[in-house]
């Protein structure tokens, strides 16, 4: 196991998972060996295979905790597959509910609002700058201080700048990275929280939902930083809208429906990036792919074959969002097979700001579509073309595009989306008109955002 270890840490995850399955026979904790397969799975782009990695560790795991986040992590992983329903994943998301069958309720039962401020803990794995912390910024920096007390619980004890702004404007910051799930959930109890806003859902193997599992607030949402039911009888309410959570079939969750689910802040990196922005001259019309290369399921990328081989001229440029070689090959090796010439495939990197002065047009991906990254495009003044589906990971990219007023970008089926993409590529003006429409103000409008979602939680 320590040989498929090093392997992963110095990024081969095809030696990795040979040396894996030669030990999977033998091997007395099969769920560790599966642990590992999922990881090399990861590194190699492969969404089915993580998602059965991460459902067999968990049938085969012996310890309720960690058999918990592994079912978690097999929750995240199916958003990726194409063939994921609302039925399986009802059925899932229950078998994820029933492993708390015995958990135990803390909540404290008191209803006086104490020291006349309603109370609202957010807990997250981690209160670092990533994606999600671009649409929940706001809501731990600009609130009424008069009517609300705001604390942060970070299961991590990593830190940045965001982290350290977050520090300075909350009530209160507590780190329960070696704290245990029942005693961090204690100490929120006894911190007197009315509400707790869960921002991790199903990512890092829903650490922040075997917290709030023991129930230590009198009312608890998840929201903004995962976007999905999270299955969970003690998850009270999910943040939505009229738009993301119109098919709200799937939900065990009451849903908390905002005017918009969400408001993009950008970081100062990003601020920026859009000042120094500069038109890059190139004559061929060009695409771009921005997303987690996870997010690349074959029926997207067979669109975008058809939509270059009827545009002659044309290429498409994809990058990822980590910098692992193995995935970057992983991807070469699939565009080889479906036979996609005209690709560039870039790693992902801190720099990836320029490659927006490249792109004509972002094609978000499909079924899993583009949710800070759509956002992050039409900041930098980049126009998005999304396929919107049925469950809330597939309307993430078109909530975001219907907010920026850009709806004519929004399409329901495969050969629409193949058909406006060849339009617009043919059709520079028609294109410049619809990006010029992108309402910025819209988009980034926190005020109206946290007001809002102040405003519901008082009314509750």
């Amino acid at each position: 196991m320590d040989v498929a270890k090093k392997f992963l840490e110095e990024n081969k995850p095809r030696e990795a998972l040979e040396r894996l399955k030669k030990l999977l026979p033998t091997a007395q904790d099969t769920w560790r060996i599966h642990e590992l397969i999922g990881a090399a799975f990861h590194d190699l782009c492969d969404a089915e295979g993580a998602a059965q990695a991460s459902l067999n560790a968990a049938l085969t795991d012996k310890y309720l905790r960690s058999q918990r986040a592994h079912f978690s992590n097999y929750l995240f992983a199916l958003h990726y597959l194409p063939q994921l329903d609302a039925q399986f994943l009802i059925n899932e998301l229950a078998v994820y509910n029933s492993l708390y069958r015995d958990a135990e309720t803390i909540r404290n039962e008191e209803l006086e609002i104490r020291n006349g401020k309603i109370s609202v803990a957010f807990i997250s794995p981690n209160f670092c700058d990533s994606s999600a912390a671009r649409f929940y910024e706001a809501l731990l920096t600009d609130y009424d201080r008069e009517k609300f007390s705001v604390t942060a619980w970070s299961l991590s004890q990593e830190e940045d700048s965001f982290t350290r702004k977050i520090r300075r404007n909350v009530d209160g910051y507590f780190d329960i990275a070696e704290t245990s799930f029942f005693e961090a959930a204690e100490k929120i109890r006894d911190a007197g929280a009315d509400f707790l806003i869960d921002l991790g859902g199903h990512t890092e193997g829903g650490s922040t939902l075997q917290i709030a599992a023991y129930k230590p607030a009198r009312i608890q949402l998840c929201g903004i930083g995962y976007f999905d039911s999270t299955g969970l009888d003690a998850i009270d309410y999910f943040i939505g809208d009229d738009f993301l959570t119109a098919h709200d079939e799937i939900f065990t969750e009451k849903i908390l429906r905002l005017g918009n689910a969400f408001a993009f802040r950008p970081n100062d990196k990003m601020i920026r990036a859009k000042k120094a922005r500069r038109p890059f001259p190139h004559k061929n019309f060009t695409f771009g792919s921005l997303n987690n290369f996870m997010k690349l399921s074959d029926d997207y990328l067979k669109a975008v074959k058809k939509i270059l081989d009827a545009l002659p001229d044309a290429k498409i440029i994809f990058r990822d969002t980590t910098p692992l070689k193995s995935r970057q090959v992983a991807l070469i090796d699939r565009l080889k097979t479906l036979g996609i010439e005209r690709a560039q495939v870039r790693r992902g990197e801190d720099n990836f700001f320029t490659d927006y002065s490249e792109i004509d047009l972002i094609l978000d991906a499909f079924p899993y579509t583009g949710g800070m990254m759509t956002a992050l495009a039409l900041y930098m003044g980049v126009s998005v073309l999304n396929l919107c589906g049925e469950l809330p990971h597939t309307r993430t990219g078109a909530d975001i595009l219907r907010i920026a007023d850009l709806d004519a970008l929004i399409v329901q089926n495969v050969e629409a989306y193949i058909k406006k993409a060849v339009d617009l590529a043919n059709n520079r003006a028609k294109l410049a008109a619809l990006t010029a429409k992108i309402s910025f103000d819209k988009l980034t409008d926190t005020k109206t955002f946290v007001r809002d979602f102040y405003t519901r939680l008082e009314a509750i």
